[in-house]
């Protein structure tokens, strides 16, 4: 059924989609760099202005969030943010290795 109505697989993302959709998504946010996640999961932001956005998949689609920088951290499996949603209290994107603006920002 699901396949019917047309979600059958979660979209894909590079670096051109991530900007449209983090910058559709989140008012007055323009994308200054781009990380993706290794597999292509999601996505970690920084503004022009400094703020982090994150894109995640829900469905056949993704959701946006704006975070602080204080809301990541990073470990040996990629990075964590900290939602603090009901729903979505934390998300781990996979990556091999730290952007440097998260480096500079702790």
């Amino acid at each position: 059924m699901a396949w019917i109505l047309g979600f059958r697989t979660r979209p894909g993302l590079d670096a051109a989609r991530a900007r449209s959709e983090a910058e559709g998504r989140l008012a007055g946010f323009r994308a200054a760099e781009i990380v993706l996640a290794d597999d292509a999961s999601g996505a970690v932001l920084r503004g022009v202005d400094g703020s982090v956005g994150l894109l995640l998949p829900l469905g056949d689609g993704w959701i946006a969030r704006r975070l602080p920088v204080s809301a990541l951290s990073w470990s040996g499996a990629g990075v964590t943010a900290r939602l603090d949603e009901p729903m979505l209290r934390t998300a781990v994107l996979p990556l091999a290795v730290k952007p440097l603006w998260l480096e500079a920002a702790a």
